[in-house]
């Protein structure tokens, strides 16, 4: 038996040699949530081999400085995708509670560039141990995130990216990956002549384009693929719901051989309305995340799959990973963290 000499063991030494994540060891120890009997064997045998104690670990921490962390993200309405990531964020700094790590979360509006600006100066003045954000625009994110490693202040991103920065982590779907994924699901059972694709009114300034990523993967395959094919996009206004029928009612008058549709945003169940009122024999529409709304609208089966994954573990996971980044003062293996991509029908809706 190897035991770790002239340290005490912590519970992030007991995920490395695990091979698991910090949260499912600390599933283990306290029976939270479910945990297959192989992880609970291999996380039983590191905690032995280590001779890792949870309540001395616990109270060794207590004494030790605290580590605050500053959170990021768009405001939201209850069921929105921005919801769940700030859940999951919760559950992590709860779970993290006792490792005397703090959260504060900061919300911006996507509408209002200066929002992000303001928000961002608040979290400047904070001088947290870290920062997690996404990158809705662009330009004022790389502003920040300069300003940051300037006060030598790590920051990792959820959700999408920005490749040219210096971030610590990014926790999320390869967002080009998971727009070809989209383009692939739409056009796998037919060959499209032309596709809808809708997009969302952002902020006045057009500086907000947080799914260009994914975008471009949907069209780099339509056009390797489809080079025939032409894209139409047409944008509807989430801040006036009632337009939205309208509008498309307008787009789809002046292109009525369109029978393949999509949505890279988060918010496909925008056209329900429109496609409850107007069915339509062979359309095919694809959107993206498991919001309860869009599942709603995949049950009834007015559009016919999304692309998603579990969104609030994405957050804890990314949280708890920077979190021991910051802890054990070292760079993770992997810059970045790319989750599983899931693809849910009305087949496999229930079993989600």
């Amino acid at each position: 038996m190897q035991k770790i000499s002239n340290k005490t063991a912590t519970i992030f030494d007991v995920a490395e040699k695990a091979g698991v994540s910090r949260g499912t060891v600390d599933r283990v120890i306290y029976g939270r949530g479910r945990v297959s009997q192989q992880t609970r064997d291999k996380v039983h045998k590191a905690i032995e081999e280590l001779d890792y104690s949870p309540n001395t670990n616990a109270s060794k921490l207590a004494s030790r400085k605290e580590y605050a962390f500053s959170c990021l993200i768009p405001e939201f309405r209850k069921g929105d995708y921005w919801e769940e990531m700030n859940n999951g964020f919760l559950a992590a700094a709860r779970d993290y509670s006792s490792y005397n790590i703090n959260l504060t979360i900061h919300h911006y509006d996507q509408q209002d560039v200066d929002s992000f600006i303001r928000e961002s100066e608040a979290i400047l003045s904070e001088k947290p141990a870290g920062v997690i954000m996404n990158t809705v625009f662009r330009e004022e994110v790389t502003a920040f995130c300069k300003k940051l490693e300037g006060s030598g202040i790590p920051y990792a991103f959820v959700d999408n990216k920005i490749d040219e920065l210096d971030y610590t982590l990014y926790y999320g779907v390869d967002p080009y990956k998971s727009g070809a994924l989209g383009a692939w699901l739409l056009t796998n059972r037919t060959d499209p002549e032309e596709i809808a694709l809708v997009r969302l009114l952002r902020d006045p300034s057009h500086k907000a384009d947080p799914n260009r990523p994914r975008r471009h993967g949907f069209s780099d395959y339509i056009e390797d693929f489809f080079p025939k094919c032409k894209i139409h996009t047409v944008f509807i206004d989430p801040e006036k719901p009632g337009s939205i029928l309208s509008t498309l009612e307008s787009f789809f008058g002046q292109h009525p051989g369109i029978r393949h549709i999509a949505m890279t945003n988060s918010r496909v169940y925008l056209l329900g309305e429109y496609l409850r009122k107007h069915p339509s024999e062979g359309r095919i529409v694809i959107g993206f995340d498991d919001l309860d709304k869009n599942l709603a609208c995949l049950k009834e089966g007015i559009i016919d799959a999304l692309v998603t994954r579990h969104i609030p573990l994405q957050a804890y996971n990314a949280l708890t990973t920077f979190a021991d980044c910051i802890i054990r003062n070292r760079r993770p293996a992997h810059k970045n963290h790319f989750v599983h991509m899931d693809i849910l029908t009305q087949m496999n809706l229930d079993n989600y």
